[in-house]
């Protein structure tokens, strides 16, 4: 088989590369010109053999059609994780079109999109539920933050090119994905306010994955038949409460300067937050609102029953594992 991987000198591309490689796959990294390939070169040893680069930018349709000739499953991991809401739409949604566009010319059998547990409209969702793949998505991703609302937007073109144009695409949500690399903490928890981080209630199970357990089950979604149209949420067997992670935090010896808001709380003091933003003309950040708390601090159920039925996916690293790695140094001590 031979796949066609983007973001592949990312987080996770470079996991998604070796655990692809591990499986006896053909790799082509599909990388930015200005890409420096070192460090995925020395992630993969060995491995960095089954590798080939192609150099392009996935803005370019002649270049990707060139790039993905002859391949059988692309592998999109590649999107922007920070900046304005029309610098991610740039550098997420645009090159998701070309990229799909290509994969229809070279007539892929397999466009495995990664996507984000993020666009789910959790909102609306009573406190308790559980979240599956047949949530509802964000209905005012506007409303959230310039990340989710890419996403939403990627997704949509991406079943616009299912429904149209007959993509054989497979999509996968991720939840929080974490690792040496990226740490423990994310918004899932609470907001980096002052250099203090507002830890919202403490209850709500965090919906993680381990990036070599997300890594294997993306692998998967492009090797596994007859998945086309399909979604699958990618969370670990045992995600923490976000009262727990910190609790390991401390114990570790990690001390995250914390003020908490308890759950019940949340509501009322996002209501105070959003409305100081406003008055004070931003002089505090307007990264907390009434909707977004809503939408991340909610005591949701998940479930990855689905991901464990279809692709026989299994986490292979346990949370305390995963957490245990995701602190250590470069000589393997925390």
């Amino acid at each position: 088989m031979q796949a066609v991987v983007t973001g592949a000198t990312g987080f996770l591309g470079k996991r998604l590369v070796q655990s692809l490689c591990r499986e006896g796959v053909s790799v082509r990294c599909v990388v930015r010109r200005s890409s420096n390939v070192g460090g995925l070169r020395d992630f993969l040893g060995d491995d960095w053999r089954k590798v080939d680069v192609a150099r392009t930018e996935l803005t370019d349709f002649s270049a990707c059609v060139d790039a993905l000739s002859g391949a059988d499953v692309v592998y999109h991991a590649a999107a922007g994780l920070t900046g304005s809401t029309s610098t991610l739409f740039l550098n997420t949604v645009i090159p998701t079109r070309v990229l799909m566009d290509a994969a229809l010319e070279v007539e892929v059998r397999r466009f495995v999109l990664i996507s984000s547990l993020g666009v789910y409209g959790t909102a609306s969702l009573p406190s308790g539920s559980v979240l599956d793949e047949s949530s509802p998505v964000e209905p005012e991703p506007h409303l959230r933050d310039p990340y989710t609302y890419s996403k939403v937007v990627q997704e949509q073109a991406a079943w616009e090119a299912w429904r149209e144009r007959r993509l054989p695409l497979v999509v996968v949500r991720p939840g929080v994905i974490f690792g040496l690399e990226r740490g423990v903490l994310s918004g899932r928890v609470g907001v980096q306010v002052g250099g203090r981080l507002i830890a919202m209630g403490g209850g709500q199970t965090l919906p993680y994955t381990f990036v070599e357990n997300c890594a294997d089950a993306i692998a998967l979604a492009g090797m596994e038949p007859g998945l086309e149209g399909e979604v699958f949420n990618v969370i670990d067997d045992d995600p923490p409460t976000a009262a727990r992670l910190l609790k390991m935090l401390r114990r570790a010896g990690r001390r995250p300067r914390t003020v908490r808001v308890p759950g019940a709380l949340i509501g009322g003091f996002s209501g105070l937050y959003e409305w100081y933003h406003r008055y004070s003309r931003g002089q505090l950040p307007g990264v907390i609102t009434r909707y977004r708390s809503a939408s991340m601090w909610k005591k949701l159920r998940f479930t990855n029953e689905k991901a464990r039925r279809q692709l026989r996916w299994r986490p292979e690293v346990a949370f305390d594992e995963a957490f245990r790695r995701s602190l250590q140094g470069p000589d393997g001590r925390q």
